[in-house]
């Protein structure tokens, strides 16, 4: 079967996160094989990625896995302050989760607030804010590590990405954590 490039389409969204699922496959299909070596690629060094990108297409190719291949070859390398935060839920997922156990406790309380019952909306949010902060003093020596000076452009641009995320939480629509490609939007 030859490269379908609508597949390619919806494998990302409109910032090119790529998604969980990358097919136009029924979602209780199995999930593609390739997908935990596309995260694999997520993991690595920013400056290893384009060369094991390439490497992971090339080896898919051989395989006859020509859409596979395709796919894999059409991810960009994530900028910086994407790549931090990838790192970040990689290397430190018990935080990561509890900014997203956050983030849900933050829109649970919201949705009561709304029907009229009482939520501690501001303990909430604390906790949000507690956890982003916690996640960014993790980005430092990620940084420092990478060669990459934290300047306050960057890290502001990783809170960002990082409140976003919190936002969009577990449910879907969201870029997934982990895959991120460039800078999360709420």
């Amino acid at each position: 079967s030859g490269f379908d490039r609508g597949s390619l389409r919806r494998g990302c969204d409109r910032l090119g996160h790529v998604s969980d699922r990358t097919t136009s496959e029924p979602p209780n299909a199995p999930p593609d094989p390739v997908e935990n070596d596309i995260a694999a690629l997520f993991r690595l060094p920013l400056p290893a990625f384009i060369a094991a990108r390439n490497d992971l297409a090339q080896a898919l190719a051989r395989a006859g896995r020509d859409d596979s291949a395709a796919r894999v070859r059409a991810l960009p390398k994530p900028s910086v302050s994407a790549w931090v935060v990838n790192q970040l839920f990689w290397q430190r997922r018990d935080a990561f989760e509890a900014l997203l156990d956050a983030g849900e406790a933050f829109r649970q309380a919201q949705a009561a607030q709304l029907a009229g019952a009482p939520s501690d909306l501001r303990g909430c949010l604390d906790r949000r804010r507690d956890a982003v902060s916690t996640l960014l003093s993790g980005a430092r020596p990620i940084l420092a590590e990478a060669d990459h000076r934290p300047t306050p452009e960057l890290l502001r641009r990783i809170t960002t990405s990082l409140e976003a995320l919190a936002t969009y939480g577990r449910h879907g629509g969201g870029p997934p954590p982990g895959r991120l490609i460039v800078d999360a939007a709420p």
